[in-house]
């Protein structure tokens, strides 16, 4: 009796797709709440491994401060998971933002009060500030970067993991945050600083789909095998 390998085909390709969503898995991300209450932030965060070695990490900011008090989004700083990034390169469509972080890429980013980060993009010189403040997001508008990461075990890492490590504190009261971003630039002159949503608003936990899945394809192999095993009595039994 030949064994019918359709099954099998169908499970292995669930797995493999319901793999690649776990590891493409986005996370949305906000800011509303600043020091300040001037600067509103929202986006996306989407981290994407390519294998051990690399992987690349690409992030949306839209800045939704409200527009009669103007004002800039000209920095955003996060954080390393388990140190395993080693080296990062930018690319921005915005020419004015610059890499932060390097070349430790460890708490090197001074994002006060809310401690040290490690990774970032700013339109000056550190997270605080520096040249002009229009170089940055203006209110309404988008910008999109794209770290392009090396390190040690990065196929391991997912979106999640850069929501579950957070700045090295002291966070002089405002406590430590996975993301944060910097405004300047208003209308009224002030300026802000707001941690990001965390975690990020996501799709449900890929661990959850992955089981769900892979119970269907089973189910789906089983039911296949059964009416050819059916099929193939019937035929035996009529022969």
């Amino acid at each position: 009796m030949k064994i019918a390998l359709q099954p099998v085909v169908a499970i292995l390709v669930v797995i493999t797709a319901l793999t690649q969503t776990d590891r493409a898995h986005a996370g949305l991300i906000s800011g509303a709440s600043g020091l300040n209450g001037l600067g509103n932030f929202n986006g996306a965060f989407n981290y994407v491994p390519v294998d051990a070695a690399h992987g690349t990490l690409n992030i949306t900011l839209n800045n939704t401060s409200p527009a009669g008090n103007g004002g800039y989004l000209t920095a955003f700083a996060f954080n390393n998971p388990g140190q395993r990034v080693t080296g990062a390169a930018l690319w921005s469509s915005d020419v004015h933002f610059h890499l932060l972080g390097a070349p430790s890429f460890n708490n090197g980013i001074n994002g006060a009060p809310f401690g040290g980060f490690d990774i970032g993009a700013s339109t000056g010189n550190s997270f605080e500030g520096g040249g002009n403040p229009s170089n940055g997001i203006a209110v309404g508008h988008a910008d999109d970067f794209v770290f392009h990461l090396t390190g040690n075990g990065l196929n391991t890492l997912t979106t999640n993991d850069f929501f579950t490590v957070y700045s090295v504190p002291p966070g002089n009261g405002e406590g430590v945050q996975s993301l944060v971003a910097r405004f300047r630039g208003f209308n009224n002159g002030g300026s802000d600083k707001l941690p990001g949503i965390d975690p990020p608003i996501a799709t449900p936990e890929p661990a959850t789909l992955m089981m769900s899945g892979m119970g269907l394809a089973v189910l789906f192999a089983l039911g296949y095998l059964r009416r050819v095993h059916r099929h193939q009595s019937s035929i035996f039994r009529t022969s």
